[in-house]
């Protein structure tokens, strides 16, 4: 029996060998083909070892960002480098093993490895990245909360944003340290209807208002916080629309002038302020003083009009709206003697002779007229009695400067001539 096997296998040997070596091509090919050798990068971050090396208290070493990353070229099987990726491959700088620590710039050798990856199938994109030693350097900034395009809800704005803690101190490197100029904790108070703490991580900004590289924060800079975030205060104030206001003055006019009547341009304006605050000007009846010493009338013989910073006269815990003018214009009308003013609504003007094709309208709402006269006459007359009217018989369409009419009782007349744009056009049809 023994001896028929071996006769068979001896049979053809020189077949069976070449159908063996087939075989073993095929197979190859078939794994070849399904499974190939291929080759992949991987940007990796570059970890140091040994930092006490150079480190000693006064002294660190830093990376450039360019530096911080390595690529590295595998070649395996598609299988294995299936599975890879870059948090399974490791760079190191070993700052030991630096050659010369004089050297400009000092050379810190890489070395790489992957598990299943044989060392001779890695490549890396540089054999080693450059250093720089330096003094380390401590700066004490105050942090400025910033809300970015965010707005809080409806009737609400930001009253005042409180980081905690204010300042911090940040230590690096000392070219880094020196040339940060602002921190700034960003929050997002979109929506928001009430007062509450939001936490904000700290951007840093160079002297040319440059924001430093999330990279160069998290290598380079140490925060004397736990962490490179704080917490803010938001304390959101209310809106308050519709407060007068009012106006006092100082000083006498001319003699044989006196004073008319005191405006402002706006008559209202809206604020913001603290729940306190808002309930303490509602008990002033939601008025806001300018004080008499800010506009002197001393010797005046016609009118005083000044402009005023209403933002100045604020109180605490309350700013004008926003989108709100802060400036308002204050007029003390000044009359001679024995005179009154009368501010007449326009639409009480009769146009008179005015052809019933045409229409008219003005540029303004009010006209001011003022009267001379008796003034027991004067205390009793009111804007009704005066009714005015422009004559408009020869009129067309087009623009025109109309004096202004009043009948005036005995003893009383009007002060000076006024006039007032009168724009005429054809009168719409209505069938």
């Amino acid at each position: 029996m023994v001896k028929k096997v071996s006769k068979v296998l001896r049979n053809n040997i020189g077949l069976k060998l070449l159908s063996l070596v087939i075989a073993v091509i095929i197979w190859y090919a078939v794994v070849s083909v399904n499974d190939p050798v291929i080759a992949r990068s991987f940007s990796v971050k570059i970890t140091t070892q040994n930092e006490t090396y150079i480190q000693n208290g006064k002294q660190l070493f830093r990376i450039e960002d360019d530096y911080k990353t390595a690529l590295v070229y595998l070649r395996a099987n598609r299988s294995t480098l299936r599975d890879i990726s870059a948090d399974d491959i490791t760079v190191t700088a070993d700052l030991t093993q630096i050659v010369d620590l004089d050297a400009t710039p000092v050379m810190v050798p890489l070395q790489v490895s992957c598990p299943g990856v044989d060392r001779t199938n890695i490549t890396l994109s540089r054999t080693a990245i450059p250093i720089t030693i330096e003094e380390i350097a401590t700066k004490e900034i105050a942090i400025a909360v910033d809300t970015g395009d965010t707005k809080p809800g409806s009737s609400y704005e930001v009253g005042r944003l409180t980081a905690n803690p204010e300042k911090v101190s940040v230590s690096g490197p000392k070219s880094v340290v020196e040339d940060i100029e602002t921190i700034v904790a960003r929050i997002d108070v979109t929506g928001m209807t009430y007062s509450a703490r939001r936490n904000a991580d700290l951007i840093l900004y160079d002297r040319d208002q440059n924001e430093l590289p999330a990279a160069t924060i998290e290598d380079d800079i140490t925060f004397s916080t736990e962490s490179s975030g704080v917490s803010v205060e938001v304390e959101l104030w209310k809106r308050q629309s519709d407060v007068i206001i009012q106006a006092a003055y100082t000083g006498e006019p001319q003699a044989g002038y006196q004073v008319g009547a005191i405006t402002t341009n706006p008559q209202t304006v809206s604020v913001v302020g603290s729940d306190e605050a808002l309930a303490e000007l509602k008990e002033a009846g939601n008025v806001i003083s300018i004080p008499a010493e800010l506009i002197d009338i001393s010797g005046s013989d016609q009118d005083y009009t000044t402009e005023l910073d209403l933002s100045e006269l604020m109180p605490e815990d309350m700013r004008i709206a926003a989108n709100t003018a802060s400036t308002a214009e204050v007029t003390v009308t000044i009359l001679p003697e024995g005179s009154r003013e009368f501010v007449i609504d326009v639409d009480d003007i009769t146009p008179q002779s005015l052809n019933e094709d045409l229409t008219i309208s003005y540029d303004q709402t009010e006209v001011t007229v003022v009267l001379r006269g008796n003034e027991e006459i004067l205390t009793k007359l009111k804007a009704s009695d005066l009714k005015p009217a422009i004559d408009c018989s020869s009129m067309e369409e087009g623009d025109y400067s109309a004096a202004l009419k009043v009948t005036l009782p005995a003893d009383v007349d009007m002060l000076d001539t006024v006039k007032i744009t009168v724009h005429v056009k054809k009168a719409a049809r209505t069938d």
